[in-house]
């Protein structure tokens, strides 16, 4: 067998979450920077203590694990452990759910293990903060998606690769996710089709955002958008482009209630369609981004997670039918997106960017490679604009001069 990591290496990884315990003074929930820093020392830590052969072999059982998450959720139990404080016991959680209680026991052990559910007795379960998180419908939501779509386009997609060369896919209708499901549909038409599919994917998108803030919680808004707005009648402030059910619109205006300007969500029929409840003052408008965009000269056209889902000859498009409409010296573009590190890539971003690349051709990208991307659709990045903790951030974008 293998030698273990050193003893010093597993030393310097605890005293790595000691330093990162004592910058937070001692409640890392308040101290996001602190907080992600001892994270990431402790799943460093974690893997160092494991025998080597033991971390490679359980790599396999991973899509294991995501499927009990998944038929979790089909039978409801984070939320019948969820509800009410005293234990459920599997007996109870079969009746309840109508699952047979022996596939609920060999799926509760796997979820306990991992942390999703406390097991406090035999075959006997109580909630945990996991627990009360997965109750809620936009992470039920973004499990379902990720299982549905992504685990079938990742499934095939050693087949796709080695069938095209080992080459990552970009054009968004050749893609895995075409090769898995049959399909010529790009895959946000293809969910078009299905009304379920689309309702699942929407509510995700209201909390993708997981525990992270929103962006109107710490990006300057007052300095970089208000300061300087133009304040006619018509004018618009803020247009959320793919904006989904509006949830980021429907923050900035909780946050700037008193902010002048028009807010408009834009997206596809579809999508607008779907919409079940949003501030009557912000207006909604059906729009496909690769066309020209409709609204000229607005203060800020923002865009959360877009880019990632296409490769870079399809998002110059989308930046050029934005500039179309862009007042040079005024409007500027907003990307919330994440910002890749060039070197120690967490897993979270690093998994999400393979999600990306196996559901849309597309791409997570790090700071150079936006820089690539914007300076050759014609524009200049102003700042990179980076959240507390792990990754995510806000490009804020201007046409060149």
């Amino acid at each position: 067998m293998s030698s273990a990591n050193p003893p010093q290496h597993i030393i310097s990884l605890v005293r790595e979450i000691t330093t990162a315990q004592e910058e937070s003074a001692g409640d890392f929930f308040n101290n996001e920077t602190a907080r992600v820093r001892a994270l990431r020392a402790s799943k460093q830590l974690s893997a160092a203590l494991e025998q080597p052969e033991d971390t490679a072999f359980e790599m396999a059982f991973l899509p294991a694990y995501s499927f009990c998450s998944r038929v979790a959720i089909d039978l409801g139990l984070y939320n019948i452990i969820a509800e009410g404080d005293n234990p459920k016991s599997a007996v109870e959680l079969a009746s309840i759910s109508g699952g047979e209680q022996l596939l609920i026991v060999r799926i509760m052990r796997v979820l306990a293990a991992m942390g999703f559910v406390a097991e406090v007795d035999e075959q006997s379960y109580a909630s945990t903060p996991i627990t009360r998180a997965m109750a809620v419908p936009p992470l039920q939501a973004g499990h379902k998606h990720f299982w549905d779509q992504g685990v079938r386009c990742m499934a095939k997609l050693p087949e796709f690769l080695r069938k095209n060369g080992y080459k990552c896919p970009s054009d968004p209708r050749k893609g895995s996710f075409q090769y898995a499901f049959q399909t010529d549909l790009e895959a946000f038409e293809y969910w078009a089709q299905s009304p379920d599919t689309l309702d699942n994917f929407n509510t995700f998108m209201m909390g993708n955002r997981a525990a992270r803030p929103s962006w109107v919680d710490w990006f300057p808004v007052q300095k970089q958008l208000l300061d300087g707005l133009e304040r006619g009648k018509d004018d618009v402030l803020l247009i959320d482009i793919a904006g989904g059910r509006g949830h980021d619109l429907q923050a900035f205006k909780t946050n700037y209630p008193q902010a002048s300007g028009r807010l408009i969500l834009q997206d596809t029929p579809s999508v607008i369609d779907d919409i079940k409840s949003l501030d009557e003052s912000i207006e909604r408008i059906k729009y496909d981004f690769f066309t020209p965009q409709p609204v000229k000269g607005a203060r800020a056209y923002f865009f959360h997670f877009i880019f990632h889902d296409w490769a870079d000859d399809p998002s110059r498009e989308i930046l050029r039918n934005t500039a179309s409409a862009m007042k040079k010296g005024y409007s500027q573009i907003l990307l919330n997106e994440l910002i890749l590190p060039d070197k120690g890539c967490p897993l979270f971003q690093a998994g999400m960017d393979l999600n990306m690349m196996a559901m849309h051709a597309g791409m997570e990208r790090t700071q150079k490679q936006w820089v690539e991307l914007l300076d050759s659709a014609g524009f200049e990045i102003t700042k990179f604009w980076l959240a507390p903790g792990d990754g995510e951030g806000v490009i804020e974008v201007v046409l060149r001069e």
